[in-house]
């Protein structure tokens, strides 16, 4: 096992006074805070469709599956959406408490959370094609948030304070930390090795190295414009020449949308360039993906 913990960034944090740009892009948002899910077009403040998520609680991952559906996954499970009209495709609702999604590109799906089997601890289950549980990974602890698989089969799971890399059976292989994490949120590896993670309520970024140095911190309030108001760094989509997007949750409930930047982009040099809101429309965007 390998774990290590990292005071300072290796690279010194990049300061921008730069104005931001309004954001231009589609894409598919959760707004934690109203419950709901809508196809947004930044660029004209269009929302194509909104979906009460009443039904679905909790919802926190998305995953493009193809041209028309995106999965998400909630509380109870995970559903299928037609990205063009909103409508519901399919549901899968048998659990509590999950917190992550993945369909695999052989028609699996693995589901992450706290306590699926019963035992208490966190657990990723496999279903095969016809949703049977095939097989159920099991580690103790009593918080996991975003899982994402790597390329070379592991997995990386937020839990809290660190993400830890484990192996499908959810041993531990290494940990990435560094102070101020709290409730991280999601990390991704990335095609050159390097593991981004979101902070959540330490509102920033951090790039880890394939040992688990931390590499870069950047988004921290004195990073960015006032405006911006850094409070959780959520979902997170790398884009087309290094660019980011990341989502600037702002707090439980329904009235936080005038508290700062909802959607921010950064740029290669990991300058804050772009941001968008809707503040009498969204109160705390915290899923999002460009569609």
């Amino acid at each position: 096992m390998l774990a290590f913990e990292s005071a300072m960034p290796r690279t010194s944090p990049i300061l921008t006074t730069r104005p931001m740009n309004k954001l231009s892009c589609r894409l598919l948002a959760i707004d934690e805070g109203c419950q709901q899910l809508s196809l947004i077009d930044t660029h004209t403040d269009t929302f194509h469709w909104t979906l009460d998520l009443s039904d679905y609680p909790l919802a926190r991952d998305l995953q493009r599956l193809d041209e028309r559906r995106v999965l998400v996954g909630y509380d109870r499970g995970f559903f299928e959406v037609d990205i063009d009209t909103g409508h519901v495709l399919t549901s899968c609702a048998r659990w509590t408490e999950v917190t992550a999604v993945h369909r695999r590109a052989d028609g699996s799906t693995l589901v992450t959370g706290h306590n699926l089997d019963g035992t208490g601890g966190v657990n990723v289950l496999t279903l095969d094609c016809e949703l049977a549980i095939a097989r159920v990974a099991r580690r103790d602890g009593d918080y996991v948030r975003l899982m994402r698989p790597t390329s070379s089969d592991t997995y990386l799971l937020c839990t809290n304070d660190r993400i830890i890399e484990t192996t499908p059976e959810l041993a531990t292989i290494r940990s990435f930390s560094t102070p101020g994490f709290e409730h991280a949120w999601l990390a991704e590896r990335l095609q050159d090795g390097t593991t981004l993670v979101s902070a959540g309520y330490g509102a920033f970024m951090a790039l880890f190295d394939a040992e688990g140095g931390l590499l870069q911190r950047f988004g921290d309030a004195d990073q960015v414009p006032q405006n911006v108001v850094p409070f959780f760094y959520a979902t997170f989509r790398p884009l087309a020449n290094g660019r980011l997007l990341v989502a600037n949750w702002q707090g439980h409930g329904p009235d936080n949308g005038h508290k700062g930047c909802q959607l921010l982009e950064f740029n290669a040099e990991r300058c804050v360039v772009g941001s968008w809101s809707a503040p009498d429309r969204i109160s705390s965007l915290q899923g999002i993906l460009p569609v």
